[in-house]
């Protein structure tokens, strides 16, 4: 489905009904990436409406007349504003998507019951993020299943790229490096079920600036995982699928 705002075409699915939760993927994949990696935990639990976004510039949204990150985000609000009208939501986000997701948590507080961060990008600085770029990722002794997870990487991460208008992301990319954007600027503490993975192994966001969320999060269950770099969805996957039904049943959902 497409929906126009802001003179963007963003497109969106979703799967189920009941509560909403919506789900933002990478900076450069569509929402297959997500769907692939969470379908199969939510198809078989009632009550949760996912909500898939391509956020501007991936999959099937455009890019608009955005220029700039603040447009960007704006574009992001008001689709919010607009499926939800004055719903109670969930809201998850891997990699960009994390920082999409605490961007709307913040915009929309009153309303978010939930939130889940998969090896999020906590700023749009990216020169002051402490990551160790050498870090070198751990295969599985196991041939087969280290093989299993190269393919999906490639299957379910790379190829919702595809799609993507890198020039216009890359744009925005170096633009929001000047950019002051405010997050988790919200009075007190979030007080909903709130995941937080990151990978030991990450070289793209690393795991360390996630742990500073803690603070505005009471109910933040925050997960360091080995043999995982960004991509910890595929890389640890039995272990991710359990965390993620327990914040469910944590949502009560």
């Amino acid at each position: 489905m497409i929906l126009e705002i802001c003179k963007t075409n963003i497109n969106y699915e979703i799967i189920g009904s009941g509560t909403p939760l919506i789900l933002f993927s990478g900076y450069i994949n569509d929402m297959t990436a997500m769907i692939k990696t969470l379908e199969p935990i939510f198809r078989n639990r009632e009550g949760l409406k996912r909500i898939y976004v391509d956020h501007p510039g991936v999959g099937n949204s455009d890019s608009g007349d955005i220029k700039r990150l603040s447009e960007y985000l704006k574009v992001i609000k008001e689709f919010v504003g607009e499926i939800t009208k004055g719903e109670d939501f969930i809201v998850a986000g891997y990699s960009f998507g994390g920082y999409l997701s605490r961007y709307i948590l913040q915009e929309y507080f009153n309303q978010v019951k939930g939130m889940m961060l998969i090896t999020p990008l906590t700023t749009n600085d990216l020169s002051s993020m402490d990551v160790d770029r050498n870090v070198e990722a751990i295969p599985h002794k196991n041939q087969n299943k280290e093989a299993y997870i190269q393919n999906r990487i490639e299957k379910d991460i790379n190829h919702a790229s595809l799609k993507s208008n890198h020039t216009f992301l890359e744009t925005i990319q170096i633009q929001a490096m000047s950019e002051k954007v405010s997050l988790d600027n919200f009075q007190g503490k979030f007080h909903g079920p709130t995941l937080i993975m990151t990978g030991r192994q990450d070289n793209v966001v690393g795991y360390k600036d996630a742990y500073a969320l803690l603070e505005k999060y009471p109910r933040a269950s925050y997960f360091v995982l080995d043999m995982c770099g960004h991509d910890l969805q595929i890389q640890q996957e039995e272990l991710f699928n359990l965390l993620v039904v327990e914040w469910l049943e944590r949502l009560s959902l």
